[in-house]
């Protein structure tokens, strides 16, 4: 096999297939042309480009070419691909693509592959983020399956406010949180052993004492009948359950619901005034049985409040829910629910007299394996 190709090719059943050069450069457009048609569209994506038939409602469904972008891309919304979908390398000024190399070819093999991204009897996974118009990106997710127990943790963290600081207080909790959690099963002790470790990581790490996030954690086990949740923050978790619906299961720390408790008028910038966090305050913890959760979604404040519109019932995630009932649209669901996030915020930020910017958004959708 030669040392470069011209395109990696998936189907939509998933079978795959390694394009060689032609002899001539202008063999190279024949082969889009007939794999393709005259009407097909080039994406770029990182280093790559795909390429895709625009036949609508007239081919399968390409899933692996879906996930393959996502992949790809590292979460974001993906393009809904039907057909066969070719991805070359990086288009040239003159007009021509980069070859493949081995590694391309081995990496874009993975990421088409449905099965990689599914651990044997685990959850199918997937986490997207964007920076938004801040200048830093504070939030951070982790995911840890603990070897000896079996225990998978999901945790998404936010940092409060925009500065370095916190977002190194934020990639710092968020792998701790998954690693203890996994190893003691209990969420809320993961909390509440990482806030007692505090003090000695502000003195290693020279962060500012003080400097904090939210938390939101799920556990899960295959062998368990419940999923278990723990919270310090606004940050939430949504169950979505086999039939679709989408139930929220924690409650913000913050004067946004402590006012809208009490019947009060809530003010522009009371969401913002946290009652809780990693370092500090209340850690609640709840279990939801396992045959009402097909998926979780746990995802910060700039992922679900432009959504939403200062509507606490959770709705806005409603919609995201058929997408992520099929196993392997974790990565894909995250990515449009970020994006429509972000989208929202920048289109109101843009209406704002009081100086708004689009906030970090992040979130993160573990599929759990069906019933």
């Amino acid at each position: 096999m030669s040392n470069s190709t011209f395109a990696f090719a998936v189907g939509p059943d998933g079978e795959q297939d390694e394009i060689p050069n032609p002899p001539e450069p202008t063999g190279r457009w024949e082969i889009l042309l007939r794999n393709l048609g005259a009407d097909y569209s080039s994406l770029p994506v990182g280093r790559y480009t795909m390429h895709c038939r625009n036949r609508e409602a007239e081919e399968a469904a390409n899933w692996h070419g879906q996930q393959m972008w996502s992949g790809i891309a590292g979460g974001g919304r993906a393009p809904f691909f039907r057909g066969p979908v070719l991805v070359t390398g990086r288009r040239r000024p003159d007009g021509t693509y980069a070859d493949l190399t081995r590694a391309d070819v081995d990496r874009l093999s993975g990421a088409a592959d449905l099965t990689r991204w599914v651990h044997p009897e685990g959850p199918s996974i997937g986490g997207a983020q964007l920076r938004g118009q801040r200048d830093k990106q504070c939030d951070a997710l982790a995911v840890h399956r603990d070897r000896n127990s079996g225990v998978w943790a999901f945790v998404v963290c936010d940092g409060v406010g925009d500065t370095g600081e916190a977002a190194a207080f934020a990639r710092y909790a968020a792998p701790r949180l998954a690693y203890v959690a996994s190893e003691l099963g209990s969420p809320g002790d993961a909390i509440r052993q990482v806030r007692a470790e505090l003090p000695d990581w502000y003195r290693r790490s020279g962060v500012t004492d003080g400097t904090t996030s939210t938390a939101v954690l799920a556990t899960w086990h295959p062998d368990w009948d419940e999923v278990r949740i723990a919270w310090a923050g606004d940050s939430r978790v949504w169950a979505l359950s086999p039939s679709g619906r989408s139930e929220l299961v924690t409650e913000d720390h913050n004067m946004a619901a402590v006012k809208r408790s009490l019947g009060m008028p809530v003010g522009r910038w009371d969401h913002n005034r946290l009652l809780a966090d990693v370092g500090y305050g209340d850690i609640e913890e709840r279990t939801v049985h396992r045959d009402l959760v097909d998926a979780l979604v746990l995802c910060t404040d700039g992922a679900y409040h432009p959504l939403e519109k200062n509507d606490a019932t959770g709705a806005a995630i409603d919609g995201y829910s058929y997408v992520t009932l099929d196993h392997f649209l974790a990565k894909s669901t995250a990515g449009d629910l970020v994006a429509d996030a972000v989208s929202r915020a920048v289109a109101e930020a843009r209406m704002s007299r009081h100086g708004e910017r689009a906030d970090n958004a992040t979130a993160l959708v573990a599929a759990l394996p069906k019933l």
